[in-house]
């Protein structure tokens, strides 16, 4: 019997840290300076590792190194400069939460498709060229993200709604029903870049945007189809 015990022990001793997981290597800092912090949501810079997603972006949608991006909650933070960790999906965080506040919902239609012509450089009426024309194109696009995400909306932003014309592209490009444009993403070109505090996956930050695909058209042909690292950081947190 105490040949048994003994094996017994040394199995559960080699096999034990086998079961250990690992801790996530992905990393994201989000740079809140590069172009315009927003009123509290993007755009803004995000330099991942060991990924950098650069390839899939236009040059008009990178800046000193990183891809640019948009916020997608209006109730979770992040500190500008702090070294996060990420995962990909097609949810804002996988734990359920306030709707309301974007969280633990699906990434929708519209969604994707905004930020897909955006960070390929072909979204109509945006103007790329930085100063106060990007400014105002980037508080139009942040809150049609909002919109088209849950219907959040947050203070500051531009209202109504309704006369965003990002918000009612993104609407035109569904055959004009906003059903579909805030129905469920199925495709692979954007994902949502679920940002975490801690390299366990654990500890909810504001979740981002992220192109994971190089061809370019294949989102806008699938979403139509189916509806006809120096920092100069600012220390202060995200309300998105």
């Amino acid at each position: 019997m105490k040949f048994v015990r003994k094996t017994i022990l040394t199995i559960i001793a080699v096999v034990s840290p086998m079961v250990v997981v690992q801790a996530n290597p992905n990393t994201v800092v989000l740079d809140a300076t590069s172009y315009y912090p927003g009123l509290g949501g993007g755009e803004f810079t995000a330099y991942t590792l060991p990924e950098t997603f650069l390839g899939n972006y236009a040059s008009v949608a990178q800046a000193y190194g990183g891809f640019e991006t948009f916020c997608m909650e209006t109730g979770v933070e992040f500190s500008p400069g702090t070294l996060y960790y990420y995962t990909l999906g097609n949810i804002t965080q996988p734990t359920p939460g306030n709707a309301q506040q974007g969280s633990g919902l699906l990434l929708s239609q519209g969604v994707a498709y905004l930020y897909y012509q955006f960070g390929k450089g072909l979204l109509s009426d945006f103007n790329y060229t930085p100063g106060a024309g990007r400014q105002a194109d980037d508080n139009l696009l942040q809150a049609a993200i909002w919109a088209l995400q849950g219907g959040q909306s947050y203070g500051g932003y531009p209202t109504p709604i309704t006369s965003n014309k990002f918000y009612n592209d993104a609407i035109a490009a569904f055959g004009g029903s906003l059903a579909d444009a805030e129905s469920a993403y199925t495709g692979s070109d954007v994902q949502v870049l679920q940002v975490w505090i801690n390299p366990d996956n654990t500890g909810a930050a504001q979740n981002q945007l992220v192109l994971t695909s190089v061809p370019d058209g294949g989102l806008t042909v699938a979403l139509l189809g189916g509806a006809l690292i120096g920092l100069q950081v600012l220390r202060r947190k995200f309300f998105c």
